[in-house]
């Protein structure tokens, strides 16, 4: 049997910088420590998931840069659209002549959607809209002098168009702009149903107007002209109606609460079930109106004519 040798190194201390020899000693083998494989596992996983981490940020950084770029760069474009989509349908309404009628109602429309999909231009295009109306109509007797009167003609089409668009807007969207139709004539106009709340419709002629159920709250039509209107179920709360001309005109259960009718003209009105509780009647004409069933109480109806109506069937309370 072979004894394996020895690796023998000297042994001794040094003197003077020199090793002093006694002798020779075998060298120790040292110990290997055990591999810790699980602790070295583990931080592998820590230091990937960090980077895998830190690499996600990044390409949220990255794709969050891009998608802002993006979304800016969409936000231009469609307001770029929608500036083109406006001048286009200013031009069109702006075409005169009977040869342009089409042309005209395509430019109405076209604003009308172009409010429905940019809300925050809808003030802008009610202005226009509204301009388009008194510029494209004779105006009444009051602005054009003693003789003149308005045409006896319906309303033509791309005028009744813009009305009927401004009448079925989505007011939430009007901010602080109102439909304005001051001195215009629209005889006989069709506004069913049509919200005209707070437009300003002075010396507005609208006689024989079809105005059921329209929604006129804190309208303006002081010495308006709505002499045999068809004003039905409309609501007229707060409207300021000072010298309005409503002979002949139909308000059966219209809401005329706290309105303002002083010297207003009702010959031959009809308020069957009207709601005229606190509206100021002060010198208005009521001879022959119908107020049977209507709601009177708390009228003011200083120095008012008299009243030829059943008294009997009218809420009256202290107004009689």
């Amino acid at each position: 049997m072979t004894v394996p040798r020895r690796r023998l190194v000297p042994t001794g201390v040094f003197v003077g910088g020199r090793r002093a020899r006694r002798g020779l000693r075998p060298v120790a083998r040292r110990q290997r420590r055990p591999v810790n494989w699980t602790a070295i596992t583990s931080a592998v996983t820590v230091v990937t998931a960090v980077g895998a981490l830190i690499f996600t940020g990044l390409s949220l950084n990255a794709t969050r840069d891009q998608v802002g770029i993006a979304q800016a760069q969409n936000a231009v474009a469609e307001q770029g659209q929608v500036t083109d989509r406006y001048s286009k349908a200013v031009e069109q309404i702006g075409q005169r002549g009977d040869d342009h009628l089409q042309v005209r109602l395509g430019g109405v429309y076209a604003l009308e959607r172009l409010a429905r999909d940019s809300p925050r231009d809808q003030p802008t295009i009610i202005e226009v809209l509204s301009a388009f109306v008194r510029t494209s109509v004779e105006t009444p007797v009051e602005a054009q002098g003693p003789g003149a009167a308005c045409p006896q003609r319906p309303v033509a089409p791309d005028v009744q168009a813009a009305l009927t668009v401004l009448g079925r807007r989505d007011a939430t969207h009007d901010g602080n702009a109102h439909i304005d139709l001051a001195n215009t004539c629209l005889d006989k106009v069709d506004l069913t149903g049509a919200n005209l709340v707070g437009a300003n419709l002075v010396r507005t002629h609208m006689s024989g107007a079809a105005m059921e159920f329209a929604d006129l709250r804190d309208a303006v039509l002081t010495r308006a002209n709505l002499a045999g209107a068809k004003l039905s179920g409309a609501n007229l709360l707060n409207a300021r109606l000072l010298r309005v001309d409503l002979s002949k005109a139909a308000l059966g259960e219209a809401r005329l609460e706290n309105a303002n009718l002083i010297e207003a003209l009702l010959q031959g009105a009809s308020l069957y079930a009207a709601h005229l509780n606190g509206a100021l009647l002060s010198g208005a004409d009521l001879s022959r109106a119908d107020f049977s069933g209507a709601d009177l109480t708390d009228v003011d109806h200083l120095r008012a004519v008299t009243v030829e109506t059943h008294k009997d069937q009218a809420t009256i309370g202290a107004w009689w």
